[in-house]
């Protein structure tokens, strides 16, 4: 018998907004046996009350999943996105079968132990998939460092951010630093990837959470990534899953013109040899990371339907 099909419901404005849909669809979903339905709806449209749902939200729909419980409706799993503060609200992980959520925030994932799961952003739209074939060698990229994106200013000021752009144009760093005036507003997405996939090394400083999209856009196109070390790099139950990433973790970005010294210039062949081990380990751990959260994914699922792995 074959099983039911999965449908993955989405607000038009949710779907429009995130970034991360490709990723979604074509990794975290990838290792689902079963047929896929992709459903839009608008914002004033009721969310549907059927079996084998999952609902993609920002927010916390606690009346849906209160009549998904009253109704008996089987097998409705939650997606929340975007929740970068980890304020948004978990009170709909108790009537749903499983919840999926970005961002790494432990009172969120101990909500329903066992039936909860972080899940990586993954890379943005125009950026995956890439294999790794395909990437430049750290010896044939051409950009010591890169960065493009909003820093902020004023009330919106984003402060890791500044600091690492302070820190950079103090020091004079060779770097490519695109800032932007707000969201969304840089480079195209084409030539934001094809940037990333010839810089040597990643600027990946903090958003509005340590997690940012940035972060596995590198990992993709095969840059080092270059961040501020916090617990979310560790946890076994998020980005640690499979051990600590092997990209650079710096304490504070005023370590970043000591690291990147050896590459300002001609870097000698040693270090150039030394660099492309870690670009290529990070690629290999990106993989394994993206195959164990695709197998997770598939197991929740999976699970909530009675289904085999």
């Amino acid at each position: 018998m074959s099983e039911p099909p999965l449908t993955i419901v989405w607000r038009r404005q949710v779907l429009e907004a995130v970034l991360e849909t490709a990723f979604i669809r074509h990794v975290l979903l990838a290792k689902i046996e079963r047929p896929q339905r992709w459903m839009a709806i608008e914002e004033g449209d009721r969310l549907p009350l059927f079996d084998n749902t999952l609902i993609v939200s920002f927010g916390d729909p606690v009346a849906y999943f209160d009549a998904v419980g009253e109704r008996g409706i089987q097998n409705v799993g939650f997606f929340q996105v975007g929740d970068e503060k980890g304020d948004a609200g978990c009170r709909s992980y108790d009537g749903a079968a499983y919840v999926l959520r970005n961002y790494h925030f432990a009172h969120q994932l101990a909500r329903k132990p066992g039936r909860v799961s972080w899940v990586p952003n993954g890379w943005a739209r125009a950026v995956g998939p890439v294999r790794a074939a395909s990437h430049l060698s750290f010896a044939e990229r051409t950009l010591p460092a890169f960065f493009s994106g909003f820093v902020g200013q004023d009330a919106s000021q984003i402060d890791d951010r500044q600091r690492m752009l302070k820190v950079v144009e103090e020091s004079g760093i060779a770097a490519l630093m695109a800032t932007t005036s707000g969201f969304g507003l840089g480079l195209g997405p084409a030539a934001y990837g094809a940037h990333m996939g010839n810089a040597r090394f990643a600027l990946v400083p903090h958003g509005r959470s340590p997690e940012t999209i940035r972060f596995y856009d590198a990992l993709e196109m095969g840059a080092i990534p270059i961040t501020i070390d916090g617990a979310w790099m560790h946890a076994v139950d998020g980005l640690g899953a499979l051990g600590p990433p092997p990209v650079v973790m710096l304490k504070d970005w005023s370590q970043l013109p000591a690291f990147m010294a050896p590459y300002q210039g001609q870097a000698s062949r040693s270090v150039v040899e030394a660099a492309e081990q870690q670009r290529l380990a990070c690629v290999q751990w990106w993989q394994a990371i993206k195959d164990h959260y695709g197998s997770r994914v598939a197991r929740l699922i999976n699970g909530a339907t009675g289904a085999t792995d």
